[in-house]
């Protein structure tokens, strides 16, 4: 029995010391095969403790279990030799428990490092040079400069992600290794085999991860040794799927939302050098709900989801809400955490989103809490919860085309919804009058959503390319622009920026449906557009989208027509026209101020799809005369002087006249005046835009 628990000792012991950070040089160099050998002796080892075991229990056990030893001694001895059997069976399961972890190990280093070799490689087939240490330096016909680092830097940082994530797989085969000897019963006083041993590193550092969690939730401190380890632990299992339901299951939807308000007063009320190590540990919380929820037909999920759906409406006193003497809704707080994360499954955004719609459908004014949250300072809190999850799911454009291709969703969401989700304090009577009213941040997630539907584009990485299906999005944008018309003057601000961005991003369609004379044959109903570009025409910044976007589908319409005929001039200058009429009645609007600058414009947009270097230069030349005619249109109004709408856009006409040229070296057709006909067609888009709104021309 001694012999058995100082073995046991020497294997806790010997593990321990072995706690120090891999190198580049040993991670490249170690014989990885060593840990398939020591698992193999390992198994040996339970070979042997079995054969001691049916010894023991043949000359022993069964000899003091005979009828012919009876008494007090014959009862003591009997309880100590029923301990030590049951020790050695223990020492089986530990011994195969360790044996079945080295092989883990193994298993997982034998990927980890291949990614090091990999990334090293890709570095010197780029034309870097590798050190042993695994230092990356411009090889030959390189940049040298120490002033240069961008053509290093990314392989470095590559690399020393690496072997940061070896390191934290080294520490989390150690934690393991450690806690698999541990003797978790009192059968021999602590002191004995661990007779619940598994082979699942995870499962051990997902027991850590969930103590100092407990602690954190309750409002323990950690030590800084503990908050990096959870910081590692997240790290190492951001997408296994076993150690992030163990640790959701032992925190429960409850406690994963008292966590989450923990951590976000600790960030965001407490502040302080500390904030930043609780910020990654909310990402990594983030990280591991997106991998536990992968499976959304899983019984996991389905049992997750109903619980969540109970502890989503209850409410929790928190540092935060409680400056404004109110408490945080856990769908908020569920919200909040999981905007820190990434890599959700789309099944389950569109579940919770569902839910939260139908908790607020059944609960009106759930979500409204006093106090702002919008903003750098206070935006971090998602006090609507709903918007939030059309902001993450705007993350994966192909899911918000599909959420949103539903009328039932997009009806709710445009016309249904009450969007009125912050309390502000009137001051009207002693003690204070709460009044709801739009969110200062209102409607970004939205937003952001319906132009990834839209456009098959990511509003946070608008250069990312477009994903997802055309005609879902073509979808999208039709519904938003019917929903959206009917408003009037009611259309949300907060959506006149998206909008201008879907404008342009189907400006071809857009530009078809302005230019086109016979209402009957626009692409687009033209009342529509009209009543939707001049609602996106009162915002400075969305006017300078829309107008300088379209620029390129026009200027694209002139390079893809290769006839001589001046057909494609002629739609150029209607729908300049068109825009102009939709420009003019916005700022007749009373609501509506007189843009005092002229607008911004990124030539570089996301949403404009990519053209041809001719078209490009063609856009930038025309787009900076337009510019040029805003600077003149605001110049006038300073001056005080009454101009006609054609001539607040000649420069921009003029240079459309000279591209079109331009792309016809015979001059094309010889009976039309380029610039007189653009002029002439501005006009008639203009009257024609007239008629389309049903004002009455004066």
């Amino acid at each position: 029995m001694e012999l058995l628990g100082q073995w046991s000792y020497w294997v806790s012991g010997a593990i321990g010391a072995t706690g120090r950070m891999p190198t580049y040089h040993e991670i490249m160099t170690t014989d990885l095969a060593a840990l398939t050998t020591a698992a193999e002796r390992w198994d040996g080892m339970a070979g042997e403790f079995e054969k001691q075991e049916a010894a023991y229990r043949r000359d022993v056990h069964g000899i003091s279990m005979s009828t012919s030893w009876t008494g007090l001694s014959a009862d003591a001895a009997n309880a100590r030799f029923d301990v030590t059997l049951k020790e050695f069976q223990y020492a089986q399961t530990e011994a195969k428990g360790i044996a079945s972890l080295l092989r883990d190990a193994h298993e997982r280093f034998v990927e980890l490092r291949g990614r090091v070799v990999a990334a090293r490689w890709d570095a010197v087939r780029a034309g870097m040079k590798v050190s042993e240490a695994g230092v990356v330096s411009p090889g030959s016909g390189q940049p040298d400069t120490p002033g240069d680092p961008h053509a290093v830097q990314p392989w470095q940082d590559r690399i020393t992600k690496a072997v940061r994530d070896v390191t934290d797989a080294d520490e989390g085969v150690r934690i393991a290794l450690a806690g698999v000897v541990i003797d978790s019963e009192l059968l021999a006083g602590g002191r004995g085999f661990n007779g619940r041993a598994i082979g699942d590193v995870e499962a051990y550092e997902a027991e850590e991860t969930e103590r100092y969690l407990r602690k954190l939730g309750r409002g323990g401190e950690l030590t800084d040794t503990q908050l990096a380890e959870l910081q590692r632990s997240f790290r190492d299992n951001s997408e296994d799927e076993g150690f992030s339901r163990m640790v959701l299951d032992d925190l429960g939807p409850t406690g994963t939302i008292k966590l989450t308000n923990e951590l976000n007063d600790r960030i965001h009320v407490q502040g302080g050098a500390g904030a930043g190590t609780y910020s990654a540990i909310e990402t990594g919380l983030a990280n591991a709900l997106a991998t536990a929820t992968k499976h959304t037909k899983s019984d996991w999920y389905r049992k997750w989801r109903a619980g969540m759906r109970h502890a989503g409406l209850e409410h929790f006193a928190t540092d935060a809400q409680g400056l404004h003497l109110d408490k945080a809704v856990g769908y908020q707080s569920l919200v909040t955490l999981m905007q820190k994360g990434h890599g959700y499954a789309p099944g389950v955004v569109e579940d919770l989103t569902d839910d939260m719609i139908a908790a607020e459908k059944k609960h009106p004014g759930v979500w409204q809490v006093k106090g702002t949250y919008a903003g750098a300072r206070g935006g971090w809190f998602a006090n609507d919860p709903v918007d939030g999850m059309l902001g993450i799911m705007s993350r994966d454009p192909a899911e918000a085309a599909r959420y949103l291709h539903s009328d039932a969703h997009m009806k709710y969401l445009m016309n249904d919804r009450d969007w009125n989700v912050t309390l502000n304090d009137e001051g009207l009577s002693k003690g204070g009058h709460y009044v709801p009213r739009l969110d200062g941040d209102d409607r970004a997630g939205f937003g952001a959503a319906l132009q990834a539907g839209a456009t098959g584009i990511d509003p946070a990485h608008p250069h990312g390319g477009r994903v997802g299906d055309r005609a879902t999005n073509d979808a999208v944008f039709k519904s938003a622009l019917t929903y959206l018309a009917d408003k009037g003057d009611e259309f949300p601000a907060s959506l006149r920026e998206p909008m201008a961005n879907v404008l342009v991003n189907h400006g071809d369609v857009v530009h078809a449906s302005m230019s086109e004379v016979a209402v009957a044959k626009s692409p687009l109903d033209q009342h529509q557009i009209f009543e939707v570009v001049k609602q996106v025409s009162k915002d400075e910044g969305a006017y300078g989208t829309l107008n300088g976007g379209m620029n390129q589908a026009m200027v694209s319409a002139i390079h893809g027509d290769h006839s001589n005929s001046a057909d494609s001039l002629s739609q150029v200058g209607r729908t300049v026209g068109f825009l102009e009429e939709a420009r003019v009645q916005a700022a007749g609007d009373p609501k509506t101020a007189a843009f005092e600058s002229k607008p911004l414009f990124d030539k570089a947009i996301g949403y404009i799809p990519v053209v041809s270097g001719d078209v490009q230069m063609g856009f930038d030349y025309v787009t900076g005369e337009w510019l040029a005619d805003e600077q003149k249109r605001i110049d006038d109004q300073q001056a005080k002087r009454n101009i006609g709408a054609y001539d607040k856009r000649n420069r921009q006409l003029m240079a459309f006249a000279d591209e079109w040229s331009k792309t016809r070296p015979s001059g094309g057709d010889s009976y039309v005046d380029p610039h007189a006909e653009v002029g002439r067609a501005a006009e008639d888009g203009i009257a024609h835009a007239t008629g389309v709104s049903g004002v009455q021309p004066k």
